[in-house]
């Protein structure tokens, strides 16, 4: 039985606190796609309201796409956008995040090779012009559906080894970790919001023009050292991102 904190004296409804505590359940993963919630009269008992209010809070998800009311099944969890939570206390790979939330990472590799470095892709890698580096394009994918389209590059030099690994299945970070004794620590992020060209959309499964989302990502590892530059461009409609600000002194 599910039972959350009601504060009847903050002046916020009733049945806004409790489509507020569901709908954090369902962004932490504590609810999942698929998964039913408890019937009204339920939910009603167990937090000493109407049903009528619980009707209402229920009523608000299922309008903002976040529940589905399913004949002779009940109130179940949709299919919405996975969240990502960005601040400066950490980052995870696209492997990581995807198997906190209980779903399967896996990749479909689109091209891996080396080649030389543009003069841009040097810069961000802290290269000399003309540098061979690794070039990885990947469909990344959560429970088979496609989510992400990652273009990654490394110094070829320092990571060539890389080239002998299936990367369908395994996380970049943690082969990094494992066999070449690079932890990432520190990543610089930019995220812009674009509409998909006819080729990415493609591989994503979408139509062309699709909203998405691009993060940018340059990573340095525990050490300082420059590893690796990577674009992913994201589904809009399958994750979105949560900026946690905290306001400094002035």
């Amino acid at each position: 039985m599910y039972t959350f904190h009601l504060d009847r004296a903050n002046g916020t409804p009733i049945f806004r606190q409790i489509s507020d505590a569901l709908r954090k359940q369902i962004e932490v993963g504590s609810l999942r796609q698929g998964d039913v919630i408890p019937s009204e009269n339920e939910l009603s008992a167990s937090l000493r309201v109407s049903r009528m209010t619980v009707r209402a809070a229920v009523d608000q998800l299922v309008q903002q796409g976040l529940l589905i009311r399913q004949q002779g099944r009940g109130t179940t969890v949709a299919r919405g956008p996975i969240t990502k939570s960005a601040n400066v206390i950490g980052f995870m790979s696209f492997s990581e995040e995807m198997r906190a939330r209980g779903l399967l990472p896996t990749s479909q590799i689109v091209e891996f090779t080396d080649k030389i470095a543009d003069s841009a892709i040097a810069a961000q890698l802290g290269l000399p012009s003309g540098a061979h580096v690794i070039y990885l394009e990947r469909i990344r994918l959560a429970n088979g559906e496609p989510m992400a389209l990652e273009r990654c590059h490394l110094p070829y030099e320092r990571f060539n080894g890389l080239m002998s690994y299936d990367l369908t299945l395994h996380s970049l970070y943690a082969i990094l970790e494992r066999d070449f004794n690079t932890w990432p620590g520190l990543c610089e992020e930019t995220v812009e919001a674009m509409a998909l060209d006819g080729a990415d959309a493609g591989l994503l499964g979408v139509k062309r023009g699709t909203p998405a989302l691009r993060v940018q990502r340059i990573t340095r590892d525990t050490r300082g050292n420059l590893i690796e530059t990577e674009q992913t461009t994201f589904r809009s409609d399958r994750y979105r991102m949560v900026f946690i600000r905290q306001r400094g002194a002035v």
